[in-house]
């Protein structure tokens, strides 16, 4: 377990303290060392200060999964504290230079993707969660590119069903290989297009569905809601999207102070 207390055990805990619905406060710092590094790249992630605002770098989501999928990924779990690792460093990236901030993230998602592993979470949630991150890491840096990724992604995802539709006939399967050939566009970010491409094929269906669901749980609870005389808080979606408003506007601040340099 490469994850320690302050006291240097083995973490065994987590204290997180819910200052709002997918708003939490770490309470007591514990670090991190990858298997194999030297003591000087221990990583202390920093606890929260609970007497401020839970806001920005001030407070975290956990694992920024879409409360629509946390029937198959949940936001805390095995991977609570890579998380809480991830989400530090995902603070500690911003950067106006977007070479720099790119790199950085990378290296971020890269010391995530390790420590989900080292953690024993299994390799195809390991890749599924690294996949995700990569791709989110060029929207507050280089927009336009996650929106290609994103698309390319969802391209791949079409040509796969399109082949094993059997429309096309035999020579139709030949778009199974498409995405893996696509993706080398992209270098090494290719690696997760094709781990999101091909694991789409089974899993955009069942997120659907769980759009569609959580969308009928919410038109249910407003009905309710509104013949029950409007009593109490006014139902909403999912809890997540506070932490979430706040890096986008932290994101945002640092691209634009790059653009004005």
């Amino acid at each position: 377990m490469p994850f320690f207390r302050e006291d240097g055990r083995r973490l065994d805990r987590v204290a997180l303290l819910q200052r709002a619905p997918g708003t939490f406060q770490l309470l007591r710092p514990f670090s991190y060392l990858e298997q194999g590094r030297p003591e000087e790249e221990r990583i202390v992630v920093r606890a929260h200060d609970e007497h401020r605002p839970a806001k920005g770098s001030n407070a975290t989501d956990l694992a920024s999964v879409p409360t629509f999928l946390w029937g198959l990924i949940s936001s805390h779990g095995r991977q609570t504290a890579p998380a809480l690792l991830h989400d530090q460093l995902w603070w500690e990236s911003l950067n106006p230079d977007t070479r720099v901030w790119i790199a950085q993230r990378r290296e971020a998602d890269r010391i995530f993707k390790v420590a989900l592993r080292e953690t024993g979470t299994t390799p195809l949630r390991t890749a599924l969660l690294w996949s995700a991150v990569s791709v989110e890491r060029y929207w507050g840096a280089r927009r336009w590119q996650a929106v290609l990724l994103a698309l390319q992604v969802l391209a791949g995802i079409a040509a796969i069903w399109l082949g094993l539709s059997g429309l096309l006939g035999w020579p139709g399967l030949a778009l199974l290989a498409l995405p893996a050939l696509a993706s080398l566009a992209w270098g090494r970010d290719g690696s997760p297009v094709r781990i999101l491409s091909y694991s789409g094929v089974l899993f955009l269906p069942v997120a659907i569905v769980a759009i569609l669901g959580q969308c009928l749980l919410l038109v249910l609870e407003l009905a309710g809601w509104l013949l029950g005389g409007r009593r109490g808080p006014r139902p909403k979606s999912g809890p997540l999207g506070r932490t979430r408003r706040a890096k986008e506007r932290a994101a945002r601040r640092v691209r634009e102070a790059g653009d004005g340099r």
